[in-house]
């Protein structure tokens, strides 16, 4: 790798050809948005928003994990995507009644040889505040080429590995429709929900936590805002692989609350730890 900068912004027109092909920001129909610096926008529809203006935890946690995975891409000169250790959101706000997309601009806060870490902040098309987002992701554990950590590799003269693969469905993520096996969660990624590096998408399996928790949370009736989450990625996770999620309450007080949830792989080690705080 060479001499990482912390000047290096992506390209769009690359940036937009790979999007195209990839099947979890195709299906949340995420393209580059024009402006100074990088940034990335995404429509907001019934599918991504709520009754009140919330954007959907899949949107967010992919603008802020995609849009930083560019940044330290383009900086570092990598040939296949920067594993993303942390992912941290806040949740700032629902976005405006009138709003129709919702944009990140993203600002690269240091790169070495080992780590990058980004900045996302989120509002929607009326400029209001949506989420922050700060993602630590290892350059050491990048593989070699695209595809490689899932078993997939493309020719050189191929445009992309994961060209003819299913766009990726968000309802999958709905909390009310989530499967379930007695109390835990459950999901299969599936080839669409493919990244980079052939493993299930960081943003899913962050979306995935979110959506449990708040199931957990609607068992007592309790209105559950959230205010942040705080993703640790411990493993990669395989597409083809029966992900559980696992809930515990943390901390139950008359006015805040905090809930842990480990994604688990089938042999119960812990592949996601996921932290949300919130207020009732």
């Amino acid at each position: 790798m060479s001499t990482p900068s912390v000047t290096s912004l992506p390209d769009a027109s690359r940036v937009e050809q790979r999007m195209r092909h990839a099947p979890v920001e195709r299906g949340l129909g995420m393209v580059p948005a024009p402006g100074e610096g990088f940034r990335l926008r995404a429509p907001l529809h019934d599918g991504v928003r709520d009754d009140d203006g919330l954007v959907a935890p899949a949107l967010v946690a992919l603008l802020a994990d995609s849009g930083i995975g560019f940044l330290i891409y383009t900086a570092g000169e990598l040939t296949a995507g920067a594993p993303t250790v942390e992912l941290r959101i806040d949740h700032l706000g629902p976005s405006a009644a009138d709003a129709t997309e919702v944009r990140a601009e993203f600002t690269l806060l240091h790169i070495d040889e080992q780590v990058g870490v980004g900045r996302a902040d989120i509002r929607d098309d009326t400029g209001r505040p949506v989420a922050h987002a700060v993602a630590t992701m290892a350059l050491t554990g990048v593989p070699d080429r695209p595809g490689a950590l899932g078993g997939d590799s493309a020719p050189d003269d191929a445009e992309d590995f994961r060209a003819g693969r299913p766009a990726f469905d968000a309802a999958r993520l709905d909390p009310a429709t989530l499967e379930f096996d007695g109390d835990l969660a459950v999901l299969v990624p599936g080839r669409s929900a493919t990244n980079l590096n052939g493993t299930t998408h960081g943003a899913v399996l962050a979306a995935l936590a979110k959506a449990a928790q708040i199931r957990f949370l609607a068992r007592d009736g309790a209105g559950a805002r959230s205010l942040s989450d705080t993703v640790d990625y411990l493993r990669p996770v395989s597409t083809d692989t029966r992900v559980r999620a696992r809930c515990e309450t943390v901390r139950s007080g008359r006015r805040f609350w905090t809930v842990r949830t480990e994604l688990l792989l089938p042999d119960d080690r812990v592949a996601v730890r996921a932290t949300g705080n919130g207020i009732r």
